[in-house]
């Protein structure tokens, strides 16, 4: 009777460990593949506004080389100077003080 019990015990144990770790091992392969892609998608979106805030400020370094003052807000340095972005993506502020003073220029992420 002992060693029947045993091997109940063993043969169930068996059974758990045959289907338990491989389906944990899939289990943490997906949370990880989950947190790779969120982790990479984030770094992806904070360079791509890096980008748009670079383009942005070359804009305006191009206008008032040219021009000889800065321009007064985005949609110039759209028309004139080429800048485009996805306006329902991301939002530029653009603060300007003065027409000799450079402009702060901010990009965000729209959410």
């Amino acid at each position: 009777m002992k060693n029947l019990k045993k091997t109940r015990w063993m043969e169930r144990n068996g059974v758990l460990q045959t289907f338990l770790f491989p389906l944990l091992v899939f289990v943490f392969t997906l949370v990880c593949a989950g947190v790779s892609v969120c982790y990479f998608q984030k770094s992806s979106n904070l360079q791509s506004i890096d980008l748009l805030r670079q383009s942005a400020r070359r804009a305006v370094v191009q206008c008032y080389a040219i021009e000889g003052c800065y321009p007064e807000n985005v949609e110039y340095l759209e028309q004139e100077y080429g800048l485009h972005y996805n306006h329902d993506k991301y939002f530029i502020d653009y603060q300007v003080f003065a027409s000799n003073v450079m402009p702060n220029v901010e990009v965000y992420e729209k959410k």
